[in-house]
């Protein structure tokens, strides 16, 4: 079973549910079978307005409860970079503008990530994959061939090129945070040759 949507937001179902309810249940359903609906308790750690549910459902935390600040950090520009974003279409010079100045403060973001992810524990990694990843969806988009910097407007000047190397930059910071996860996974489950855990452990259990 799987989490597909939450109920809030989504038209056309029933009132089972009180007001008070809302923001406490997910749906979810049976990939076999489209007719079968299931209604889940939404777990106390995950935001009500979580960008991505399957995901945080799967890792089993979410960077809306950051568990170190720079998780916060980083889910804040994502999330001023969604903002923007969804302003396209409108007044793009301005937006352009906006964008370009949020975008620079990605390397320095990155750099910080990659700086102290060693010393983060399963929770903190965990929570980077989802402001990463959508860090990388802005730049895809935003490099492609549509507004702000593509979309044909004189007033605008192209700054694709400007910003494409993020894209690497991004790239290179999402395979260290799994790389990391990965390793942090493997530790909690059991010792791994020559890292210096023993099976059942304290340090083991990290």
């Amino acid at each position: 079973m799987t989490a597909s949507h939450w109920k809030t937001g989504e038209a056309g179902f029933d009132d089972r549910f009180d007001d008070d309810d809302e923001e406490m249940y997910l749906f979810g359903g049976d990939e076999d079978d489209e007719d079968e609906e299931a209604w889940q308790l939404r777990p106390e750690w995950l935001h009500p307005d979580c960008r991505n549910v399957c995901s945080a459902l799967e890792l089993g935390t979410c960077c809306k409860y950051p568990d170190n600040p720079l998780v916060g950090v980083a889910a804040d520009l994502a999330g001023a970079l969604d903002a923007l974003l969804g302003r396209l279409g409108g007044d793009c010079a301005e937006t352009a503008g906006e964008l370009a100045r949020m975008l620079k403060l990605v390397p320095g973001l990155l750099a910080q990530i990659h700086a102290i992810l060693p010393r983060l524990n399963k929770t903190a990694v965990a929570q980077l994959l989802c402001p990463v990843g959508r860090l990388a969806g802005a730049l895809d988009q935003v490099c492609d061939g549509g507004c702000p910097w593509a979309c044909g407007d004189p007033l605008i000047p192209d700054r694709r090129a400007e910003f494409e190397p993020m894209i690497e930059l991004v790239a290179e910071c999402s395979v260290a945070v799994r790389t990391v996860l990965s390793q942090r996974t493997r530790r909690r489950r059991g010792y791994i040759p020559g890292d210096g855990f023993t099976p059942g452990s304290n340090a083991a259990r990290r």
